[in-house]
């Protein structure tokens, strides 16, 4: 494996672990500032380092679709850290759904590398046919992230109702 790609991977462990714990902790505290930069940093060096590596299904000279959800991914990061620092009205509403939108992002992109074992488990262990198991697979690592991101948000919209009432 070469440095590029140890670093990448490592960048995405960090990122996947610290998004998690921002996702599930309190909000707002120094332990969630200090967390949430850990993530913001990692998952911003893990996409930028995404652009030196090659991609095998390349749209032009290299740029392939890793290298567009890394482009999406550092949008949504730079658009959800904008209101968290400028804290203008509404900020924590639009800082928090870009922010759960950049690790659903990143949890889909993570399935995108697991794709191949997941769907050799689904064809060889459960034993669906090759058609079922690459929509089921598809599903699993693609459908339910933006499920999961949907209901923690209306769940979370419930709140801040309750909060301006």
């Amino acid at each position: 494996m070469s440095p590029l790609i140890a670093s990448h991977t490592a960048f995405g462990v960090v990122a996947l672990a610290a998004g998690a714990v921002v996702l599930l902790r309190k909000k707002g505290d120094q332990w969630h500032q200090w967390i949430g930069r850990v993530y913001a940093v990692s998952l911003a060096i893990l996409c930028i380092e995404s652009f030196w590596i090659q991609d095998s299904t390349p749209f032009f000279q290299g740029f392939g679709m890793f290298h567009v959800m890394a482009t999406v991914s550092l949008v949504t990061l730079l658009a959800g850290i904008i209101p968290a620092r400028l804290r203008f009205q509404g900020w924590f509403g639009w800082h928090y759904q870009l922010m759960v939108w950049s690790y659903i992002g990143l949890v889909m992109a993570t399935g995108s590398h697991v794709f191949r074992p997941v769907f050799l488990f689904f064809l060889r262990d459960v034993g669906l046919p090759g058609g079922a198991s690459s929509v089921v697979t598809a599903f699993v690592l693609w459908g339910i992230p933006p499920l999961v991101g949907a209901m923690l948000l209306r769940r979370r919209a419930v709140a801040w109702e309750q909060m301006v009432a």
